[in-house]
């Protein structure tokens, strides 16, 4: 009989009793915290789609969650909104680039963090997280000003290397916290057997680090599709912009709110990112605990 299983034993019906409440209130407490977050992040969303349901009128005047006469007004009015497809296919086009930029210099870059020892290692992984303490509105004017000077204003390619150095801090830091936890031994075995450098990390490392680097992809892809500040700074014409900022524009210029139409324009833009995360959930959730332990 372990220690334990003794002092449960030798305690009296009251220290039981007050133990067995002591839990409950452990586990109910939890179960509150958990079910409050829950709430907190779900119902935003459920108010959304029902609002995406109703007329204009039935917004202010149908109260109730769930709408009374429910119509498609509102995903018709986006679908025929000018703009609507070819900003979708811009957001698609600039987050999936985003992901695979970020991955091809995050993964070296963290790499070389964790194999190579050099003076000031620490010093300078310190330092390429400080860009994730400036704000996004700070980088609006600077970014601005260099796109006008490079001449890269409207160009797809410009709102990919914005976005791509506004996540690769996180996304280096991610990935030195996975890598450090992969075995050396490994490296070493495949090194013995002759295999370069190059090799190593493509056949050893990089499906070792699958989980971290779909974690990164996902998060880069995130970043770029709600980014709307950098949008607004280096885009000017309508066949360059992304979601974000087709939303903003269905403020008419009277000011009166298409509510309807923004609730089905958010419902549109998140279903298909929350599919695919479902999709793929247990390797963020892997990716971002292997990436937080050090």
């Amino acid at each position: 009989m372990s220690a334990q299983t003794r002092s449960r034993s030798q305690r009296t019906p009251g220290e039981r009793f007050v133990a067995a409440v002591r839990r409950r209130l452990r586990r109910t407490g939890i179960w509150v915290v958990l079910a409050f977050l829950a709430v907190w992040t779900i119902f935003p969303i459920l108010l959304t789609l029902s609002i995406s349901f109703k007329t204009r009128a039935d917004v202010s005047a149908d109260p109730g969650f769930i709408p009374s006469n429910p119509t498609l007004q509102g995903y018709a009015s986006v679908l025929a909104q000018e703009g609507f497809r070819s900003a979708f296919i811009n957001s698609l086009v600039v987050g999936l680039g985003t992901s695979v930029l970020t991955l091809a210099l995050a993964v070296p870059a963290a790499y070389a963090f964790v194999r190579f020892r050099f003076r000031g290692r620490h010093l300078l992984l310190l330092f390429t997280l400080l860009p994730r303490l400036i704000p996004g509105l700070g980088l609006m004017v600077p970014l601005y000003r260099l796109a006008v000077w490079l001449g890269a204003i409207d160009q797809l390619l410009t709102l990919i290397v914005a976005f791509t150095g506004t996540v690769l801090p996180l996304a280096v830091w991610l990935l030195v916290g996975f890598f450090q936890h992969v075995p050396r031994e490994l490296e070493e075995a495949a090194m013995v057997d002759g295999a370069a450098l190059p090799k190593r990390v493509r056949y050893v490392v990089l499906p070792l680090a699958l989980p971290a680097m779909i974690t990164i992809g996902v998060l880069a892809f995130r970043e770029a599709w709600n980014e709307f500040n950098l949008v607004l700074a280096l885009t000017s014409s309508p066949g360059s912009r992304t979601l974000p900022y087709e939303l903003f524009l269905m403020t008419q210029t009277t000011g009166f709110q298409n509510n309807p139409g923004q609730a089905a324009f958010a419902i549109m833009t998140i279903i298909p990112f929350i599919f695919v995360y479902l999709r793929i959930e247990r390797f963020v959730v892997g990716g971002i605990t292997s990436g937080a332990v050090k």
